[in-house]
């Protein structure tokens, strides 16, 4: 009987995996209606692109075809162009330090249907934050639908006491997590893959 064939989780560091990235998320948010989020569409603000080209893209992947992805960064390289991690530190409220260079950032999380039910949600969070253990940030942002907000707690997020609104006007739930307690838990279970760590290290470190 032949074996499933494994999850590969990484950073996007090639041109082709950045495609294969755009491409599934431009299925993903046609099908939601989100025309709005699709990656280098004709109506992106400048903002939008350089959150696109500041980011990194973090890719779950059976073979060559990407099921799942996540967008991940130190915030102080994005402050100013990132509508809700701004919009955050401007409310200030729960947030356990007020100096933006401790936080990382993630966002844009998209899975497909059949791998809904596996591990490919959690291992993408764990990825980010293992990103974020070698960026040297004590906390992590993320802000999701309530259905989503539950996997982040069980990773140890809490939710902060503010409201953000997506452009469909409903409501996003903003979360932190302390990444000291995630190393603590995780850090063993999710690695990164040796290839790709110059690279990732290089798009991580503080400017």
């Amino acid at each position: 009987m032949r074996g499933s064939t494994p999850v590969t989780f990484e950073v996007a560091c090639t041109p082709e995996r950045t495609r294969s990235i755009h491409q599934f998320q431009r299925l993903c948010y046609s099908a939601m209606g989100r025309g709005d989020l699709v990656p280098q569409n004709k109506n992106e603000s400048a903002d939008a692109r350089a959150l696109d080209s500041n980011l990194n893209l973090i890719e779950a992947r059976v073979g060559s075809r990407t099921v799942g992805t996540i967008r991940w960064g130190v915030y102080s390289e994005v402050a100013g162009t990132d509508l809700y991690a701004d919009s955050i530190f401007q409310q200030q409220a729960g947030l356990p330090s007020g100096d933006p260079s401790v936080y990382s950032r993630t966002d844009r999380l998209l899975i497909h249907p059949r791998h809904r039910r596996g591990t490919v949600l959690i291992g993408l969070a764990r990825t980010c934050l293992q990103l974020a253990i070698r960026a040297g940030v004590q906390y992590d942002l993320c802000w999701s639908e309530k259905s989503l907000s539950r996997i982040y707690r069980r990773l140890g997020y809490q939710t902060l006491p503010q409201q953000l609104l997506n452009p469909l006007g409903l409501p996003l739930l903003p979360q932190v997590l302390r990444i000291s307690h995630f190393k603590d838990r995780w850090s063993g279970h999710v690695g990164v893959d040796q290839a790709h760590r110059a690279e990732i290290k290089r798009k991580t470190q503080f400017h």
